[in-house]
């Protein structure tokens, strides 16, 4: 019987036996197939190895994805001015991430509270999904509902009633991204559904490979995130066209449309605004003030020679001489107000 050296010895060839044909010897090793190569041969034959996952491959170049960020880089920039009229707030969002992975690992993060919009890209196939963190939501909520609470429960469940509020601002935000996405591809955004069932959503979007892009949202005293979870399968019919070269050239097509320009000049010059001039301040006593008279001189902290502010719709805008103009008191612009140069000639005037 060997032993398990003498059997580790056969193996790797150390040791030979005797043919039972008359042949001087066998090895053992050789007859197996398992000869260890000498070490140089080994380091010839070795090549670099890299690992590749199959459970989550890549799907898009980095120029595809960065032609989908630059979407909702002009998504943010869009809806800047479009949510503040909405919520009668200050609001300005920016993408601050993007990242590509699992659905399943996105949304194992996601707070209890969440609510889930899913949003349709018709003809696009799939959903998208949105949602926004709660610590903006309850802000939304506040400002949809009229003011400020003192005290807010940010832990709290979601109502039907709250829900229904978050799913009109959502609703609002169609247009801009169907706008965001005309330059790659002609959509109808839709909401098909809000809800606060995070397995309901899992179903719907399974274990599918998405691209993550978060929005960074401050309103009031408070930042929080919107994410927009896009499925790849949603993707992979615009591959082709997913150019962020053709995005930048379309782009600055758009701006340059004279005819676009001239109609919002057209809208914009019907406007209708206040214009006053305030020629200076005078401080007297009450005593002077109950024996003023017709007839009697107050003089002003301004000089004739000094310019004067203009205001428009009580801003400060612009610094003007003031004169005639046939039988009518005119004032000429001399330059324009820098609010924060400007601050001491103001508070002299």
């Amino acid at each position: 019987m060997l032993s398990q050296a003498e059997i580790d010895a056969l193996l790797s060839g150390s040791l030979e036996i005797e043919d039972s044909k008359g042949q001087s010897s066998v090895n053992l090793a050789a007859i197996m197939g398992q000869t260890t190569p000498p070490a140089n041969e080994a380091e010839k034959k070795s090549r670099d190895i890299k690992l590749y996952n199959f459970w989550s491959p890549d799907h898009f170049s980095k120029d595809q994805m960065r032609a989908v960020e630059l979407v909702h880089e002009d998504l943010a920039e869009r809806l800047t001015s479009s949510l503040p009229t909405f919520l009668r707030t200050s609001l300005r969002p920016r993408v601050v991430h993007t990242e590509q992975g699992r659905f399943h690992d996105f949304i194992n993060d996601l707070p209890g509270t969440s609510l889930f919009h899913m949003i349709n890209l018709a003809p696009l196939p799939g959903q998208m999904v949105l949602t926004i963190s709660p610590d903006v939501s309850y802000v939304v909520l506040e400002q949809r509902l009229g003011g400020q609470s003192k005290s807010r429960r940010k832990n709290r469940a979601l109502t039907e009633i709250d829900q229904s509020l978050l799913r009109g601002m959502v609703e609002h935000m169609l247009n801009d991204i169907k706008a965001s996405w005309s330059k790659v591809v002609a959509i109808e955004p839709g909401l098909e559904d809000s809800t606060i069932n995070q397995h309901w959503v899992q179903m719907v979007i399974g274990n599918e490979r998405v691209m993550l892009i978060t929005f960074e949202l401050t309103m009031q005293d408070t930042t929080g995130t919107m994410n927009i979870y896009i499925p790849f399968t949603m993707l992979k019919p615009i591959a082709n066209v997913l150019n962020p070269h053709a995005w930048f050239s379309g782009r600055r097509e758009r701006q340059g449309d004279p005819d676009a320009r001239a109609m919002a000049m057209a809208n914009v010059s019907q406007i209708n605004f206040s214009a006053r001039v305030y020629l200076g301040s005078s401080r007297i006593t009450i005593r002077d003030f109950s024996n003023l008279k017709p007839g009697d001189i107050l003089p002003l902290t301004t000089s004739v020679r000094q310019d004067l502010p203009m205001y428009i719709d009580e801003k400060p805008l612009f610094w003007v001489k003031i004169g005639k103009k046939g039988k009518r008191i005119a004032a000429q612009i001399v330059s324009v107000i820098r609010i924060e140069e400007d601050q001491d000639k103001l508070a002299a005037t």
